[in-house]
């Protein structure tokens, strides 16, 4: 017969026996932090790490993660921040041992991050450094797990040479590296009394994991909630949760801590989201960079030859393989010369490097009447036009009749309006 769990629930429970509470296959997500090894006394007989033998806690850890693997869809990843410890004066690499261990029950290990604790005890014991990190383990069930990296890429930080060189850049941001800087969360820092847990983990980092391997709706695990870190979080970002913890008071203050608080963090995480507008913002912004100076490379290439460009998005989408948007470019020549030998060299020059890195499907026009121009552009529209040497300021707003009274360094013209002064991002 079929468990039937409840959701948004802690259970008063030991973890290795949540396979009697937790239906297979309903787990999106594990999000943990197992007990120290033989380091700090839980208060239980039967406790996992105090007081036990190294291989005693590394099985029990592998009965706990054999179960969380088997109630975890194919899709679903765990994440795990453990470190490493000293004992009888040497190091014990407990992450390597650990992901060993959850290897032989079907864990595939797919990421280790470091996480960098920028606020932790400025001491060390006579012939160490400071422990100044912490290893996150990323393991996935199976190939095909969950990764939703654009989610965290950091569209904020532009700099100078992005308004330049738009082409170097992903427009949906720059994906994070392994090294996450979070701070320890400090007493008090999560309401006055709630939060008393040896380690509570920050609430950023723990948000960021969520967002790069769940979506709302999700079930999130956490074994080994604590005071309920990885619970309450997954409740402010509209996730579904399922704990375990043998800690009465922890489970109790975590209950305490969502009544009290959980509307307004709630409403700071749907503040957050209104930024992903920002983010398709800045998307577009990339993309009419590297449209617009496509334009500007291609006159560099036939300055003899062409006199105006016009440079229009099309509403369809692109059937390029890593194209991102179609673009048409309509070309007035100062001469008669011969159409498709010259589109042919428009094309041979767009499918190599660097304008072929652009993402950018392009298809050429050539006018050689001023009127034929003018219609293509489309009259009476609203236009703004670029120079040969800048393309991400536009030199001034015109209309489709005022091109050819522009002056003669106004080569692009667009309805696409882009100005970025270069000074804003030094």
């Amino acid at each position: 017969m079929q468990k039937k769990t409840k959701i948004e629930e802690i259970y008063n429970v030991d973890a290795r026996e949540l396979n009697k509470f937790i239906s297979s296959n309903m787990v999106d997500v594990t999000i943990t932090s197992p007990p120290y090894f033989d380091l700090k006394d839980y208060g239980y007989k039967e406790q996992i790490g105090y007081g036990q033998s190294y291989s005693d806690y590394l099985n029990d850890l592998k009965i706990v993660f054999k179960n969380v693997h088997d109630c975890t869809k194919e899709t679903g990843t765990l994440w795990v921040i453990i470190d490493s410890f000293r004992r009888e004066n040497e190091v014990v690499p407990l992450p390597f041992d650990f992901s060993n261990a959850l290897k032989e029950v079907g864990w595939k290990l797919q990421e280790v991050i470091i996480w960098a604790k920028d606020r932790t005890v400025p001491w060390a014991h006579k012939g160490q450094m400071r422990n100044l990190f912490e290893y996150i383990l990323l393991f996935s069930k199976s190939d095909n797990y969950h990764f939703f990296i654009d989610e965290v890429r950091d569209f904020s930080s532009l700099k100078k040479w992005w308004v330049k060189y738009p082409e170097r850049y992903n427009p949906k941001g720059k994906i994070p590296d392994g090294l996450w800087h979070f701070e320890i969360p400090t007493q008090g820092s999560w309401g006055n009394g709630y939060i008393k847990h040896f380690c509570p983990l920050p609430e950023e980092m723990i948000a960021q994991i969520l967002k790069i391997s769940t979506k709302e709706g999700d079930v999130i695990l956490d074994p080994f909630a604590g005071s309920g870190a990885v619970l309450a979080k997954a409740a402010n970002m509209n996730r579904n949760y399922i704990g375990f913890e043998l800690n009465q008071s922890y489970i109790k203050m975590f209950k305490n801590f969502l009544e009290k608080t959980g509307k307004t963090k709630r409403n700071l995480y749907l503040k957050q989201k209104s930024l992903v507008s920002s983010q398709n913002d800045f998307e577009k912004l990339i993309i009419d960079l590297r449209a617009l100076k496509f334009a500007k490379i291609l006159y560099k290439n036939f300055t003899v030859d062409v006199e105006k460009i016009w440079v229009e998005k099309k509403k369809m989408k692109a059937t390029k393989k890593n194209a991102l948007c179609i673009m048409e470019y309509s070309f007035y020549v100062k001469k008669k010369l011969n159409r498709n030998e010259f589109i042919k060299k428009l094309q041979d020059i767009s499918n190599k490097a660097p304008l072929s890195k652009y993402g950018i499907e392009a298809s050429f026009n050539i006018h050689t009447d001023a009127d034929e121009f003018k219609r293509s552009v489309g009259l009476k529209k609203k236009i703004f036009s670029y120079t040969e040497k800048n393309t991400h300021q536009f030199e001034r707003a015109l209309i489709t009749d005022e091109i050819f009274n522009a002056a003669e360094n106004e080569i692009i013209f667009s309805s696409i309006k882009v100005s970025i002064d270069e000074k804003d991002y030094e």
